[in-house]
């Protein structure tokens, strides 16, 4: 079964806005989410409202070159929720009020076989993600990554042990650092765990890549119920339909 990237990113997407713990920190608790073409889908899902592809994803692989969106071109920032209030901005004065429960969700950037995320770093400060992981840390709180297979890599500890904005001389673009998360401390969310909890089937990654809109898709051997697998390729076939 193929998963175009679109379709995976919405896939994704809802699957997070389903998690258990997510509900409960947009009742009772606080959640930030920072932008990424993935978290948009998260955005769309959680609180029905498109914040945009462009305007809400700082940081592009395009045209041959790693960049950022321009800033006349950012939106308000990311989304931050306060017992079911919802605002944008800077998250810094809503980040240290966390605590044990509430959730930081981010995408990544690279993901490995043993489950470690690596996250490319624009800010030589590390970004909002830089303030935030401490404080995620020390708190107890949860950081959830939603991210595709198709950013599979072969090792996240080797490609961060070569990275750093003053180490590297020259780049196709932006010369970025590297923050890597390993497995077991974020809530990781990729298109098999999507397929697991939004239709109960159990998928592995057969194969990846592709041509046109199939560039970066990811194709999966999808096991279970008729009816999951149904339901489905139903969606899939909206998804392709309002691309």
């Amino acid at each position: 079964m193929v998963l175009p990237p679109d379709v995976s990113r919405r896939l994704i997407g809802r699957a997070v806005a389903q998690l258990p713990q997510l509900k409960r920190a947009m009742a009772n608790g606080r959640i930030i989410i920072a932008g990424s073409g993935t978290t948009r889908h998260v955005v769309k899902a959680l609180l029905g409202e498109d914040p945009g592809h462009a305007s809400f994803t700082i940081g592009w692989i395009r045209d041959g070159q790693l960049c950022e969106t321009p800033v006349q071109g950012r939106g308000p920032g990311p989304y931050l929720i306060d017992h079911s209030h919802v605002s944008r901005g800077w998250p810094g004065p809503l980040l240290e009020q966390f605590e044990a429960g509430d959730i930081y969700i981010k995408s990544g950037n690279a993901i490995d076989a043993a489950g470690n995320v690596g996250i490319l770093l624009g800010s030589p400060v590390g970004g909002s993600i830089g303030s935030a992981l401490p404080i995620i840390c020390a708190r107890g709180a949860e950081l959830i990554i939603p991210i595709s297979l198709q950013k599979m890599v072969p090792s996240v500890a080797a490609a961060g042990g070569r990275m750093g904005q003053q180490r590297i001389t020259r780049a196709t673009g932006a010369r970025l650092g590297y923050m890597p998360v390993m497995a077991g401390f974020a809530t990781v969310v990729t298109e098999i765990e999507a397929l697991r909890a939004l239709y109960h089937l159990e998928a592995t990654m057969v194969a990846a890549g592709g041509t046109g809109e199939c560039e970066g898709a990811v194709t999966m051997h999808v096991e279970g119920g008729a009816d999951g697998i149904g339901r489905l390729l139903d969606d899939i076939g909206r998804d392709e339909g309002s691309a």
